[in-house]
């Protein structure tokens, strides 16, 4: 079974890989899904001993859990722009990407990093 430490540590391999694309402006449609499955991996840390394996069990998770309730907006985006890109061919702009990361996912990682530092999810 994995441990929270391994879903944070995934979370930032993912953000440093949207950085890194980010920054080179390239592959933008990936660095927005590696944005999203950042954020991911911090709910799914917090989530643990549960362990989603789908998108749709880890959406009724956040949705049922209260401490989750202020993410909820902010990760569907993330997660509907994420699938845009996969599926759709979304391509954000710089301007795009940077406001996921800032309106979106930013909130998203505070908020979850002062849950897993309260130890609220286990």
């Amino acid at each position: 079974m994995t441990t929270p430490e391994q879903h944070e540590r995934q979370a930032q391999s993912n953000l440093d890989l949207h950085g890194d694309l980010a920054e080179r402006n390239q592959h933008l449609d990936w660095a927005l899904t590696a944005l999203f499955y950042a954020a991911l991996q911090y709910v799914d840390a917090f989530l643990l001993p549960d362990n989603p394996r789908s998108h749709s069990r880890r959406n009724r998770l956040v949705r049922a859990r209260t401490e989750l309730a202020p993410i909820w907006p902010r990760y569907r985006v993330l997660m509907d722009r994420s699938r845009d890109a996969r599926y759709e061919c979304f391509v954000p702009t710089q301007g795009q990407l940077r406001y996921y990361r800032e309106r979106h996912f930013d909130p998203i990682q505070a908020h979850m990093i002062q849950l897993l530092e309260s130890g609220s999810g286990q």
